[in-house]
């Protein structure tokens, strides 16, 4: 190819591209649904205990997972709550979607606001050790705690240090990056349970957001 022809190429097929991730960072992109449920309590939020046979076992999460080939963030998140809730799909409703996110493994993360209805409780035995909720109204009103980590950047044995400026003193960057943190005790007779990590991050950033419109509202 000439380079005029290499250029039009560039623009007619990726001009309108959706950008994606480095390599270094690609991992298969994940959703996430933020479920809500209305109890007589009001609006409820549902979170999952991961069961022992899966990753991060009895972390809670969002129900959610990878996102398969040819289908959106949006449909992943649908697909993945129905698995792991046993619940329709007809009977989720995405609200809306919220600002993407992290994985652990660095893979984009994408979280969905949704709202179940005929909810029963269920739950998949395969991925869910068992699930729990907590008010809406205890989220706006209890702020998480927050502690800040330092990510840094540890070469592998055998890194080629005379390929870079100033060798093995070479002042690698680190990244500061908080953790949250919500303890949230069901009730007198119940155990405190932690929601922490990007699942508390989701929460938060969420939680964040409502307030701000339901202020401007």
């Amino acid at each position: 190819m000439k380079q005029k022809e290499i250029i039009h190429c560039m623009k007619q097929n990726w001009a309108d591209r959706t950008p994606g991730y480095l390599s270094r960072l690609k991992d298969k992109s994940k959703a996430v649904l933020i479920p809500l449920v209305q109890t007589d309590q009001g609006l409820e939020v549902v979170y999952e205990i991961r069961a022992a046979s899966i990753a991060q076992p009895g972390e809670v999460s969002f129900p959610g997972g990878g996102i398969e080939k040819g289908e959106t963030a949006k449909e992943a998140a649908v697909r993945e709550t129905s698995e792991e809730l046993l619940i329709s799909q007809e009977n989720i409703e995405v609200i809306a979607p919220m600002d993407g996110e992290n994985a652990p493994t660095g893979a984009p993360l994408w979280p969905f606001i949704g709202q179940l209805t005929n909810y029963q409780n269920t739950f998949s035995k395969d991925e869910v050790q068992k699930i729990f909720t907590v008010p809406l109204k205890w989220l706006l009103a209890n702020e998480p705690e927050m502690y800040m980590t330092t990510l840094v950047t540890q070469p592998d044995p055998g890194f080629p240090y005379e390929l870079i400026p100033h060798g093995e003193k070479y002042a690698f960057r680190e990244k500061k990056h908080p953790i949250y943190f919500y303890q949230y005790k069901p009730s007198s007779n119940q155990d405190e349970i932690v929601i922490w990590g990007v699942t508390a991050q989701i929460t938060w950033s969420w939680i964040q957001g409502l307030k701000k419109i339901m202020k401007a509202s």
